[in-house]
């Protein structure tokens, strides 16, 4: 049986800054992570090539999975972590011959090998394919066959839970009057979740394990993972894990990372007032989503202050902290609040790991080793972003 080889790209990866602080396999689309769905159809994965700053992170979650091996043996389907997992792209990765290659968008989207060139690693990016070529692989075109930008994420969310009904899990704590509205979809709720009095919940929606609804208005296609707090109003948006949104203010069309704190009164824009598709930056250019509803994508650690106003479609990098109006990307471990007039400024790297320390400690967790080394090599890869001293 061919074993499946996930690669995550590196700058040239359109899901920055979100795949900054995780790997894109790691995102959630369409309510499971995306190397949940590529496990689904193509079978159990045995390795990830990554960049070396998830390298340790990885071993201490995933010990069952070889994390970038100096070599691998036997024959691999070596599969780009953003592949889009549906029926007829996975069907033309299934169709691969040995020695072929699978490009879409310039970019390898899967390459079934003999055996895996080695220093592959190395390769993550847009030399894989002249390197594969160069191995005597022959090359494919395909159309489609990879997520294109951080907003599929949203859009992923109209699909993937059916049926209707409330499903409760284990020590589930509903205070009355709760409303559940589940004619458009399921409302799954994990172990230990609490819902507290005055909340709408509207399907299809799944809240994780330990999360608290704080008297929410939660208006469908939502994600919340496992201990969220979540107030005020929330529609077709992914919160990760451990991230708070617990009081007044609008979050919409959204991604939120793990461990980011949202401030009271904050909200994300979701529409232009010409009711155009919003345009969102990426490595690859300026691109059109097609989407005229989207809201803001938050990396992991970021922090967005009370009253803070973010435009639609733009994005807050990891650990970043911002302040007012948002009317552009903000680059990660970054200080911003031009609307006050303030320059950028650069986060120390000292205070991000303190800010995360101190998050972790009121949830009772530390933070680990592999945390500690992905924050430390992410803050030293952003530094070609950023031109302004560094401050706490």
């Amino acid at each position: 049986m061919t074993d499946v080889v996930l690669f995550e790209e590196g700058k040239s990866n359109p899901m920055q800054p979100l795949a900054l602080a995780q790997p894109t396999f790691k995102l959630i689309y369409s309510y499971r992570p995306l190397a949940s769905r590529i496990k689904r159809e193509l079978g159990r994965i045995s390795a990830y090539y990554v960049p070396r700053r998830f390298e340790v992170l990885l071993r201490e979650t995933e010990s069952q999975v070889a994390v970038n091996p100096p070599e691998f043996e036997g024959e691999a389907l070596l599969v780009n972590s953003r592949l889009r997992p549906e029926e007829g792209v996975v069907s033309t990765v299934k169709a691969l011959k040995t020695g072929e290659f699978v490009v879409s968008d310039g970019a390898v989207a899967a390459a079934r090998l003999g055996r895996l060139p080695k220093g592959i690693q190395e390769l993550t990016d847009r030399g894989m394919a002249q390197r594969l070529k160069a191995e005597g692989a022959v090359e494919l075109n395909g159309e489609g066959l990879l997520l294109r930008g951080p907003w599929e994420f949203i859009a992923s969310l109209s699909a993937g839970l059916t049926g209707t009904g409330v499903v409760y899990g284990s020590h589930v704590n509903v205070e009355e009057p709760v409303y559940f509205d589940t004619s458009k979809g399921p409302v799954l709720i994990a172990d230990d979740a609490k819902i507290e009095a005055f909340s709408r919940i509207v399907g299809p929606t799944l809240i994780g394990k330990g999360s608290v609804i704080h008297s929410a208005r939660i208006n469908g296609n939502c994600f919340i993972g496992d201990g969220c707090r979540i107030g005020g109003e929330v529609e077709d948006s992914i919160v990760e894990g451990h991230s708070n949104k617990t009081h007044a203010g609008y979050l919409g069309h959204s991604y939120v990372g793990e461990w980011v704190n949202i401030g009271a009164g904050a909200v994300t824009s979701d529409l232009k007032n010409t009711y155009g598709s919003v345009r969102m930056e990426t490595s690859t250019g300026r691109v059109d989503t097609g989407l005229i509803k989207l809201g803001s994508f938050m990396a992991s650690m970021c922090k967005v202050s009370i009253n803070a106003t973010i435009y639609a479609g733009k994005t807050v990098g990891m650990a970043s902290q911002v302040h007012g109006l948002v009317d552009r990307d903000v680059p990660s471990f970054t200080i911003y609040g031009r609307s006050f007039g303030w320059e950028d400024k650069r986060l120390i790297l000292d205070s991000a790991l303190d800010s995360l320390r101190r998050m972790k400690a009121r949830r009772g967790l530390k933070v680990s080793r592999g945390e500690e080394q992905l924050v430390r090599m992410a803050y030293e890869e952003g530094t070609d972003q950023h031109g302004p001293r560094p401050s706490r």
